[in-house]
């Protein structure tokens, strides 16, 4: 029984560090005059991650479409498949947690 336990758990992780990168459909909806926007701003460029980015103070579109999906007129937001983060931090945390499966910016 303990065999069988052990080549599960070893199964498991083998077939967990084969699968494929998840893919992840974000946006940064920020102002640059926002400072918790620069904070996110910044973020993105020390780790070198490329997101789409929308600045809502000179694109109405955008500004609609962040209401509509995040429900607030609120920056910085970040929307991930659809649902809003917005808090800085928690948007960093996001961020962090997953830049392996996010382009990254060419230096």
């Amino acid at each position: 029984m303990k065999f069988v336990l052990s080549f599960l758990l070893f199964f498991s992780s083998f077939t967990e560090s084969c699968s494929a990168p998840k893919t992840y459909q974000v946006t940064l909806y920020y102002t640059p005059q926002c400072p918790y926007s620069q904070k996110v701003l910044s973020y993105l460029r020390k780790a070198s991650i490329d997101i789409p980015m929308k600045n809502v103070k000179i694109d109405n579109p955008a500004r609609k479409e962040l209401e509509e999906i995040g429900g607030y007129l609120v920056v910085p937001c970040l929307i991930v498949n659809g649902k809003a983060i917005y808090d800085a931090n928690d948007i960093i945390a996001w961020l962090s947690a997953h830049q392996d499966d996010l382009p990254k910016s060419k230096k």
